[in-house]
């Protein structure tokens, strides 16, 4: 509808001059906005629209949501994809200089302005037509930034330079695959030395086949080289072409400056008004920013913002998409400051009651405040370091210019204890007047930089009276644990990055962190190692879990938690809770599950219970985890008592001793008296047993509560046994095994392949995995000549005629076999696969393409020995060979088992998603699962064998039905059956005769 108004007001008023002229004519008080009354009345003056439609384009064009639309808003209202067109004619221009002649060709007058009319006049003597009439408009639209009628050539310029993304994007598009990107990295690479200078880079892009101009080659360069070493590495290469989700969102996100802004972006392109934006309108929406983007990306953005799946994104997904993170919000705030002093000026302006204090109130209601709600929060979530809901000076300048506190924070590595900050106070006080200004820190022989020295005032001189005293000298070079900590919190983004510093910390892998530990890792100094503890270790055992760690560092994860366990009392409610979460039933929650709960929960409380309950990182919550969050306190005591029993029986015994009365139910007095447990013990039994809340615990909730084990981080539940010269990892059981190949991190590697393996078995198979390599250290898919150095498949060939197969077909007694490979491994199973005695093939990640080019053997070949059913899932930037209408697919529809044979792409992962990525990402942990579903499914339907008791289908019975069908019980004339049998028949005859 609103496309409908617009597009009928540019056909009575198509130029840019006319609209701005209908805008003054709307304008009737002349105070260079429009009022809802006056657009209403402007617009249905002349009857040519309704009142309806003005009111509709009022809201569609008050984006900042103010009440009045000013002229720009009323300029993009009307020329919705003018950035869009601009975006495309920037295209047109190869370098500044060619940009620099077109404007003076078009500046007919030479006084380095053009007008539109010096543009048009340019265009109608341009027989190739440069530019269509709705582009100078656009042109003008955009460009024209102070609205004076005229682009100067800065203006010009500005608008016309390709920006990074476009030039970054033009790159992309010569490299489609990632196999294009790795053969261009190898190439541009010319000595080898596994990094790309920038000469190197000139001289590939300036070629004639892609013809980059200088220019287009700094800004490329510029974008890669991401730590400013000079020269781009292969990682910071493939970063550069393949673009993670968050980048790319980052890059739309960009656009848009407040939540306003975003809703009204919304309102905008939802065109048919149903409340949800389809994959048409999202890329329109991102290619209206002038920014460029693929369709790769324009899929990314989608599949991120659909949370719920049903191919559209409605407001609150579109919202939680394009709101960044409080870290990412602060980090655009910093921008708008130069210096310390334009900190210190904004605070003293906000502050209106001149207390040195804001709180969230006083600074959305002060005049000099220009920030809106969603930075608000920001700034008090990461910024207010004591919690106590008030910003000071010194929080607030260490928050808006963190630079000032690194400053400070080296200063006061230099002194550790307050005695030794005295004694420099008084060293510095060279008047001896009990204060020190900044002449006598300049003056000192300690050797304060200037920077050093803003610092200390910025941070120090509380009451801005030029000097600072011994109390806030020691304020600053001796800082509270709480400001110390708050200071930490700036170096951390998001949950996952305080989650990887933990990891890299707990280098003994037991789930705590020492303040030895802390010490080695070099990450923290002696004092930010001091106020960790103070803050973090909350049951002051001297480490610190990972919870502490995340409550101290991410404080946001804490309110989340609380937020979840309010309600719950007991075990029995928190049992409840799980089983109503647990939609599909399988004893795991997912991200997926709670996000589609109905319960509300938003990302960042979904987020913070996965960080702290997913112990073993599989991605998943099994009951035990829940319970171990919902119930925290408690949990750690009743797997010590649940410890020390052996069966069921021991339980009944237990409770049968302690109740004394034999009424069935255990009084605290009862525990207590009869039991060895302590008060701890008991009061913990009754916090979490007692379900029904009556001061007793009967034997169900006795039994309930002691059967709650204690979660624990993942560890093997196979053994690694030798089989011939090859060394195997076994687990499970059964007449079905599926041999399990390996990816380039090896038989023992730090990915996630052997949890992989326990739960496969879990399904009821009998799984090995060999060890491939034998002691050959593990590598990476790109480099070719380890590859040629640890795949050797004569090898393992005999390893497995020799010894594997025997053992599994005649030890073990394997009536079918199955094999999966990731990555690397996909080559062995390939190979494996040719082999009669097994039944099927599950790919995942294949690098069959990468394998057979380092060992310059033929692919067509090896995929043409296969013998069984074969499912490739693949991820984006897999190779294209082996995804549907691949080199493979094409090669198995020639096969008597080609139908048999399945194809998965999954756009928004990349390889190495299964088996090493970060599970506590929602759309990683749930195509994870996704990936081992259709794994079991396939084996399940694939791996049988001669005598095996197959469960009936539905499918089954009725096909049993029609064969079972007895015509001498149907030779009625009114019988549904008889009748369909005798037309069947007539039709018969009537083509025999």
């Amino acid at each position: 509808m609103a496309d409908v108004v617009v597009e009928k007001f540019r056909r009575m008023f198509p130029d840019l001059e006319q609209v701005k002229e209908q805008f003054s004519l709307y304008d009737e008080n002349k105070d260079g906005a429009i009022s809802r009354e006056e657009l209403e009345q402007g617009m249905t003056a002349q009857k040519d629209f309704t009142t309806d439609q003005a009111r509709m384009a009022f809201d569609m064009a008050d984006t900042n949501g103010d009440g009045e639309i000013d002229i720009s808003e009323f300029i993009q209202l009307m020329f919705p994809s003018a950035r869009e067109l601009v975006a495309n004619i920037r295209k047109m221009f190869k370098s500044p200089e060619d940009i620099e002649r077109k404007f003076k060709s078009w500046d007919a007058d030479g006084d380095g302005k053009i007008t539109i009319q010096e543009l048009r006049d340019a265009i109608d003597r341009d027989s190739q037509k440069f530019l269509s009439a709705e582009d100078i408009n656009a042109i003008f639209a955009v460009g024209d930034l102070d609205l004076d009628g005229h682009i100067d050539f800065s203006e010009f310029s500005t608008l016309m330079i390709p920006s990074v993304s476009d030039v970054v994007a033009k790159f992309r598009h010569s490299h489609r695959s990632v196999k294009d990107v790795k053969l261009a990295f190898k190439s541009y690479d010319r000595n080898g030395d596994g990094k790309i200078d920038r000469g190197e880079l000139a001289k590939a892009l300036t070629h004639y086949r892609l013809n980059f101009s200088d220019e287009e080659v700094q800004v490329i360069f510029k974008a890669g080289d991401k730590d400013g070493d000079g020269e781009i590495d292969y990682e910071e290469f493939m970063a550069l072409m393949c673009p993670d989700a968050s980048t790319i969102v980052s890059k739309f996100r960009d656009t848009y400056k407040t939540l306003g802004d975003v809703k009204a972006a919304f309102k905008k392109f939802d065109k048919n008004r149903d409340g949800a934006l389809s994959k048409g309108e999202i890329s329109r929406m991102m290619y209206s920013t002038g920014h460029s983007f693929s369709d790769v990306e324009v899929d990314a953005v989608m599949n991120l913002g659909d949370t719920d799946g049903d191919g559209e994104i409605d407001l609150e997904e579109f919202v939680n998409l394009m709101s960044p993170g409080p870290s990412i919000t602060l980090a655009k705030i910093r921008q708008s400051f130069k210096s310390i002093d334009d900190v210190k000026a904004l605070f003293k302006a906000i502050d209106v009651d001149s207390d040195g204090l804001l709180s969230k109130e006083e600074m959305m209601n002060s005049p000099g405040n220009r920030f809106d709600m969603e930075q608000v929060d920001a700034i008090y979530e990461l910024g207010d370091a004591n919690g106590d809901n008030v910003l000071d000076m010194g929080e607030f300048i260490a928050i808006m210019y963190p630079s000032a506190g690194e400053v400070l924070v080296r200063l006061s590595q230099s002194f550790p204890n307050i005695e030794q900050v005295k004694d420099l106070f008084h060293q510095l006080d060279l008047d001896g007047d009990g204060s020190l200004s900044k002449s006598e820190f300049l003056e000192s022989s300690k050797r304060f930089s200037p920077q050093e020295v803003e610092a200390i005032f910025a941070l120090g001189d509380i009451n801005d009276d030029g000097a600072i005293d011994l109390e806030e000298f020691i304020g600053i070079m001796y800082p509270s644990a709480a400001t110390v900590v708050n200071r930490l919190r700036t170096k951390y983004a998001n949950l996952n990055d305080v989650k990887k510093a933990f990891a890299s910390i707990d280098k003994n892998g037991d789930g705590m962190i020492s303040k030895e530990e802390m010490e080695q890792c070099d990450t923290f100094n002696l004092q930010e190692i001091q106020a960790l503890f103070t803050l973090g270790d909350s049951n002051n055992d001297g480490e610190i879990d990972l919870e502490e760690f995340i409550g101290v560092l991410y404080p946001v994860v804490a309110q989340a938690l609380l937020k979840f366990t309010k309600d719950i009392q007991n075990v029995e409610d928190a049992r409840f809770l799980f089983n109503q979460l647990d939609k599909d039933g399988d004893g795991l929650l997912s991200q997926e599950e709670l996000r589609t709960s109905g319960t509300k929960f938003s990302s960042k409380e979904i987020e913070a219970l996965f960080a702290v309950g997913d112990i073993n990182n599989d991605g998943e919550i099994d009951i035990n985890e829940f319970i171990n969050v919902m119930c925290p306190n408690a949990t750690t005591v009743i797997a010590r008592i649940s410890a020390t029993f052996n069966s069921m029986d021991d339980i009944k015994n237990c409770f049968t001793e302690m109740d004394a009365n034999s009424d069935g139910k255990i009084s605290r007095c009862e525990m207590i008296e009869y039991s060895k447990l302590n008060q701890q013990e008991v009061n913990a039994v009754f916090e979490l047993g007692d379900a029904d809340r009556d001061g007793e615990i009967d034997l169900n909730e006795f039994i309930a509560v002691m059967t709650t084990s204690s979660p624990v981080p993942y560890t093997e539940a196979g053994e690694v046994l030798t089989v011939g010269d090859l060394e195997v990892y076994k687990i499970g059981g059964g007449k079905k095994c599926i041999i399990w190949c390996h990816d380039a991190q090896g038989f023992a590697g730090n990915d996630r392949t052997r949890q992989l393996v326990d739960r496969l078995a879990t399904l009821g198979y009998l799984v090995v995995l060999p060890n491939w390599f034998g002691s050959n250290p593990a590598g990476t898919i790109d480099d070719m000549e380890w590859i040629k150095s640890v795949t050797d498949w004569s090898s393992f060939r005999t390893s497995w005629v020799d010894s594997l197969l025997p053992w599994i077909r005649d030890t073990l007694d394997v009536k079918s076999i199955g094999v999966i490979g990731t990555g690397w491994g996909a080559y062995v199973a390939c190979k494996l696969s040719s082999y009669g005695e097994v039944n099927a093939g599950v790919l995942v990640n294949p690098s069959d393409s990468i394998v057979i080019e380092a060992l310059e053997e033929d692919l067509y070949e090896m995929f043409e020995e296969i013998e069984s059913p074969q499912l490739f899932i693949t991820s984006r930037d897999d190779c294209p060979n082996e995804k549907q209408d691949g080199l493979a697919c094409k090669i198995f529809r020639s096969c008597l088992f080609g139908k048999k044979c399945e194809f998965v792409e999954l756009s928004d992962m990349r390889h190495g998603y299964f088996v090493s990525g970060d599970r506590s990402i929602e759309a990683i942990a749930s195509q994870a699962k996704h990936t081992m579903n259709l794994a079991w499914k396939f084996f399940d339907q694939h791996l049988h064998y001669h005598g095996e008791v197959i469960p009936e289908t539905e499918a089954d019975a009725k096909k049993k039905a029609i064969a079972d069908f007895d015509l001498s019980q149907h030779s009625s004339d009114c019988c549904r059956v008889c009748l369909e049998v005798r037309h069947q028949a007539n039709k018969s005859a009537v083509r025999t005769l």
